[in-house]
């Protein structure tokens, strides 16, 4: 026969560490996912835990907006997954940083052209699955992780081998093309 017994719990309850000034403010921020914004997807995923999650973290953090946009980032993937795309960010709430010569788009290309392969994100299959990111301004492709002017990208030989700008001088390179 096998028993069981519990102890109690002497834990302190997990109330947020807010004050009582930015309490409110930081609930009604938290409250933006009761907007009509992310409405589409409230019957599939309930917001209820996301704020009570995002009120918490928001509060131990001294209501540091990245925790508000990490929870937010949270539903919207949550949502995604639920078959429900949110389009959400703007210049003013949570905006993602973008380096140089790129800009916020909500369906970045899975697979976006390179230096080393330019024609990519027009070959790369199209799926329906897409996700927010930053892509590269017109004229614009990446070459080791930062976007670079197209007449920045290298060459490639008669064997189709890649060779950078910086590589060597597209003159001593054997049948260099530019891309």
């Amino acid at each position: 026969v096998l028993s069981c017994s519990c102890l109690s719990d002497f834990r302190e309850d997990d109330d947020p560490p807010c004050t009582a000034e930015n309490k409110p403010v930081i609930e009604s921020q938290c409250n933006v996912l009761k907007s009509d914004n992310f409405k589409a997807c409230h019957n599939l995923v309930k917001p209820e835990d996301f704020i009570q999650i995002c009120i918490y973290d928001m509060c131990q953090y001294d209501g540091m907006k990245s925790a508000l946009c990490d929870i937010v980032q949270a539903y919207v993937d949550t949502c995604r997954n639920h078959g429900v795309t949110i389009k959400w960010r703007n210049s003013t709430f949570c905006p993602l940083p973008c380096p140089t010569h790129s800009h916020y788009t909500e369906c970045v290309s899975t697979c976006p052209s390179t230096c080393n392969d330019i024609f990519a994100s027009s070959l790369c299959e199209k799926t329906e699955e897409c996700t927010e990111g930053c892509e590269c301004d017109n004229k614009y492709v990446l070459s080791n992780g930062k976007c670079v002017p197209l007449s920045n990208c290298g060459c490639r030989d008669d064997d189709n081998r890649y060779y950078s700008v910086s590589t060597l001088p597209v003159e001593q390179i054997s049948g260099c093309k530019t891309c």
